[in-house]
């Protein structure tokens, strides 16, 4: 089916109109389609930014605790941070830790390992 052609000169005139309108359309579309990335990145910033000023309040809360744990660490000498030796392998160097913690306590390392009656806990009958 081929297209109409129009038959006078006010169909024509009425149709030019529509394709302008609609060329002005489209040329709209195409501008609002060039700020698109930028209306993302915007809305993103916006979103983010809570996350980043908790980011840096949580920041600056560990660096005060942290500065508060030297401060006592100095004040106190014996209470420091202690790491623990890495684990190996075997049941050796389970027991070298447990004497390491037990020599950290000021319990002999090599003392007994028969619970007292005191940590034994509930007995079953």
């Amino acid at each position: 089916m081929e297209p109409r052609l129009p038959s006078s000169s006010v169909e024509l005139q009425h149709l030019r109109e529509a394709l302008e309108a609609t060329r002005s359309e489209v040329a709209e579309m195409e501008r609002l389609l060039e700020d698109l990335p930028e209306i993302f990145e915007r809305k993103f910033r916006e979103r983010l930014q809570p996350l980043l000023d908790q980011q840096h309040h949580l920041l600056a809360e560990t660096a005060g605790l942290r500065q508060q744990v030297l401060l006592q660490n100095s004040i106190q000498p014996k209470a420091q941070l202690l790491l623990l030796p890495q684990p190996t392998s075997g049941q050796r160097s389970w027991r070298a830790s447990r004497n390491w913690l037990k020599a950290l306590v000021g319990l002999s390392p090599g003392a007994d390992e028969q619970p007292t009656a005191g940590s034994a806990g509930p007995t079953r009958r």
